[in-house]
């Protein structure tokens, strides 16, 4: 029999809480309020007791469950959903919130099997329904959305698309901080890490930057990317890339945004001759203003955009990248 707690996976990198970990918190809290439950953030790694006490000061969670293991560390999928479910066992709560990260994609889905609960992937909305979880989610490049209810008493396992919820901010209150055993089995431990190789999309990673820039079509070939990336140097911004331009071969996948790539949520989102295909917006709507370049007036991602500029990018890109560096020549960015 499942309690009334949501368990949020709290996930970090290179020491800092992922910012998709306090959109969960918000979640979560909006959920036990409904249900009259309480919010526990599960920390797991090795050496994160620091990550565990910045948890414990977002305001919304009202406990962090410290599980320190070296096999936690780095990220392996084996350990990762060793920790993970028995998490969930002991703890039985109503709901799971998962980031629909790289990683938390990967171990959701083997968590699900490994205990044979029902999981929904990239939702957008929770809410309940008589005392049962339900789950939104897009489908059809975004065209569509549709509800997904829990129907038994098994804990509820869904990851969360990021910017779907506003990330929880430090509170006035502090969370108590439990120390969780973990054990990981030896066939947990089949892979191992042999080479970690950072990508670095433009100044910053793609899904962590506070500014992206992405680039689409309209660019003409390949080679006329160098535009974007000389505007995001500027910028000190990720690059990114349309799904058209990734299936051309202009960019590589890790570089895509939409629903086939990754889902951002920078403050500033500038689309460079990208036309606004439903399976693009869904990737990156979520932005707080996104600036559109583009010469057809009619594009879709206008209907999105915070600002807009029709006109040749050819002319565009070039004139706001020397406006721009003639600002911070002068000490004004």
């Amino acid at each position: 029999m499942t309690s009334a707690t949501i368990l949020v996976i709290g996930e970090h990198h290179n020491g800092r809480i992922r910012p998709a970990s306090l959109e969960l918190v918000t979640a979560a809290r909006q959920l036990a309020d409904d249900n009259s439950g309480d919010v526990v953030v599960a920390v797991a790694g090795s050496g994160v007791s620091g990550i565990a006490s910045e948890f414990a000061v977002i305001s919304g969670v009202d406990r962090v469950v410290l599980a320190e293991h070296d096999a936690l560390a780095p990220f392996l999928p084996g350990p990762w959903t060793a920790a993970v479910a028995l998490m969930i066992r002991q703890l039985e709560p109503f709901a799971v919130l998962i980031p629909s990260s790289i990683t938390g994609r990967d171990y959701a889905a083997r968590v699900a099997a490994r205990l044979e609960l029902a999981l929904v992937p990239d939702a957008i909305d929770i809410s309940l329904d008589k005392q049962h979880l339900v789950a939104s989610r897009a489908v059809l490049g975004g065209r569509v959305q549709t509800s997904i209810r829990f129907i038994d008493d098994d804990p509820a396992m869904v990851t969360i698309a990021p910017g779907a919820f506003a990330r929880a901010e430090p509170g006035e209150s502090v969370a108590t901080i439990e120390d969780f055993a973990v054990t990981i089995r030896a066939d947990d431990l089949r892979v191992s890490l042999v080479e970690k190789v950072e990508h670095r999309a433009g100044a910053k990673g793609l899904t962590s930057a506070q500014r992206v820039v992405s680039g689409g079509r309209g660019l003409g070939k390949a080679e006329n990317f160098a535009l974007v990336e000389e505007l995001a140097e500027v910028l000190d911004a990720a690059v990114g890339a349309s799904g058209a331009t990734v299936g051309a071969g202009w960019r590589p996948h890790s570089d895509q945004v939409g629903s086939t790539g990754h889902t951002v949520t920078p403050m500033l989102y500038l689309a460079v001759g990208i036309s606004g295909a439903p399976q693009h917006l869904v990737g990156m709507s979520g932005a707080d203003y996104i600036v559109a370049i583009n010469r057809d007036p009619d594009a879709p991602i206008f209907k999105v955009a915070s600002f807009g500029i029709v006109g040749d990018l050819f002319e565009v890109v070039p004139a706001l990248t020397r406006q721009l560096k003639a600002l911070k020549d002068h000490g004004q960015g």
